[in-house]
């Protein structure tokens, strides 16, 4: 038996899920934080709220299926890790959209590699329930994508129009990205 389950699932495959599943709840604080100033210090509660609904809830949400498919349905516990202060500022709307894409896209990066762990070991029951919810977590890639693509084309002096308009490319539908 690996990892003390009563499943065949390699410790190396465990360990990165419980690595996955910690960086879920950095990320889902690094989002708290992103929307709360989004909403508070640029006043764009429009964006703030879709954001905060649709990607921040997103990464707990993910860290629940994680653990509850690659793991406890193979009798193995789930470890969390502490997470890092929220604390961090922006200047700028545009430079926060810049931000939260390429953290989105790293996560992918993790996210992926992930996969490739479960793969690698011959976790195929893990690599496969893991590529479904990467395949689910490449919508919140495309929509950070395209909140950067648009943000693009308003000033800084038009945020406030960025804010009022950003439901008519928001892409992620009104239950949010299912799991």
């Amino acid at each position: 038996m690996k990892g003390g389950g009563l499943m065949n699932v390699s410790q190396g495959t465990i360990n990165g899920l419980y690595d996955l599943i910690g960086e879920c709840f950095q990320y889902n604080r690094w989002f708290d934080r992103f929307v709360s100033v989004l909403g508070v210090k640029f006043a764009c509660n429009q964006s703030a709220n879709l954001i905060h609904q649709n990607i921040a809830h997103f990464y707990s949400q993910l860290s629940d299926k994680i653990g509850e498919r690659c793991l406890e349905r193979y009798n193995i516990p789930v470890e969390y890790a502490s997470t890092d202060e929220g604390k961090q500022d922006y200047a700028t709307v545009s430079d926060m959209i810049k931000q939260a894409e390429s953290k989105v896209i790293d996560f992918q990066n993790m996210f992926s590699a992930m996969v490739k762990i479960a793969w690698d070991n011959d976790d195929i029951n893990i690599y496969t329930d893991l590529s479904d919810l990467l395949r689910k977590y490449n919508i919140i890639v495309e929509q950070l994508i395209l909140l950067n693509d648009k943000i693009g084309y308003y000033t800084e002096q038009e945020i406030m129009k960025f804010d009022h308009d950003i439901d008519k490319f928001w892409i992620i539908g009104e239950e949010g990205v299912v799991l």
